[in-house]
């Protein structure tokens, strides 16, 4: 991509024309601030169809690829799209209490008598 900041920008790039487009998606698929971004998207069916939705349009009305749109958002930072990604740190304490539940889990298996009055 090119320098955002020189003369050969084009047109749709722009953080004013842009914004004149999005304004009216927002309010009419309802997105509200929630302090996450200006478009937040995360697992919920909801979000990410919201964002499929801005996106066509805006890539209709500008005749730019939405892909192209996606990436402008979250340059400006008006796009948080949380779907891939978890912290390093996040990703290793999930494996280490999986690890730690399915290990607890297999010594409680283990050592499990079974009443023979339930059997």
């Amino acid at each position: 991509m090119s320098d955002l900041t020189g003369p050969d920008i084009s047109q749709w790039m722009l953080k004013e024309t842009l914004a004149a487009h999005l304004v009216p998606l927002l309010e009419r698929y309802d997105v509200k601030w929630r302090g996450h971004g200006v478009i937040y998207v995360d697992h919920e069916h909801y979000n990410i169809q919201t964002l499929h939705q801005i996106l066509t349009a805006l890539s209709v009305d500008l005749g730019v690829p939405s892909q192209a749109i996606r990436s402008r958002l979250i340059e400006l930072g008006w796009l948080n799209d949380v779907r891939g990604v978890l912290p390093a740190k996040g990703r290793v304490e999930h494996v280490v209490d999986s690890l730690l539940y399915k290990t607890l889990r297999d010594t409680e298996l283990d050592n499990f008598e079974i009443d023979e009055a339930y059997d």
